[in-house]
């Protein structure tokens, strides 16, 4: 169950759109979790109303799904589409970082640095927290960008893969970073010294990384499904 908040009266419908949302970045869901319209509204405290705007808004976006008149699903993240992904990130949040390095303030580099030295040293024990910690990272260096399109744009990728990339932080959980070795320490270090050009290519650097290891970790166990079912429906199986 995700840690959903009561919401206000006003604006409900944004409200709510804006608390599932950041549920599925953040990976409070599962892939294939189902998401009951009514049990959400008792959750917010709120009408069903808001939550079915909200819900219909997100399948518009892609960050959910709805297999029947009234089944709605965190969709199932395939290796081609993350692929694809994974494409579009690299020059966007490149983009973000090289902008980052021009505009980041000394408060927000320390932040920053404090937010990977939480991170580092969860990766090991806590891996849900390391991977929210992870978004927020990445985020903070979109918010330092000043580039609010940006942001904006690349929040709907992370809508989508949110969920799969709490599986892989805890796929990946028995990794120990504490020797300051992991990839951010190299964006760190770029923003420090103001350098637009190693900073962007740290980000993408770290991206690939992590995202070449969830695209074939999940071509593996589509490879795996198609040769006990064929014909199924690509799809992640915990």
């Amino acid at each position: 169950m995700s840690s959903l908040k009561p919401v206000k009266k006003e604006n409900l419908s944004v409200k709510v759109y804006t608390q599932i949302r950041e549920a599925l970045i953040n990976g409070q869901y599962e892939p294939g979790e189902r998401l009951i319209i009514g049990e959400l509204a008792r959750e917010m405290d709120v009408s069903i109303t808001p939550v079915r705007e909200a819900i219909f808004r997100l399948i518009s976006e892609q960050g959910l799904e709805m297999q029947a008149a009234t089944a709605v699903y965190v969709p199932f993240l395939n290796s081609e589409r993350l692929a694809e992904i994974q494409k579009i990130r690299l020059p966007l949040e490149g983009m973000g970082a090289a902008e980052a390095a021009q505009k980041i303030t000394p408060k927000e580099l320390d932040d920053l640095t404090a937010l990977q030295a939480e991170f580092v040293s969860l990766t090991a024990i806590n891996p849900k927290r390391a991977s929210y910690l992870n978004r927020k990272f990445h985020f903070a260096i979109l918010e330092a960008s000043r580039m609010p399109m940006l942001i904006s744009t690349v929040e709907s990728f992370w809508v989508i893969t949110g969920p799969i990339l709490k599986i892989f932080h805890v796929k990946t959980s028995g990794l120990d970073y504490s020797g300051g070795q992991h990839r951010h320490q190299a964006v760190l270090d770029a923003l420090r010294a103001r350098d637009s050009e190693a900073a962007a290519k740290a980000i993408q650097a770290d991206i690939l990384w992590g995202g070449t290891i969830m695209i074939d970790w999940l071509a593996e166990r589509e490879k795996e499904q198609a040769q006990i079912m064929p014909g199924v429906r690509k799809k992640i199986t915990h």
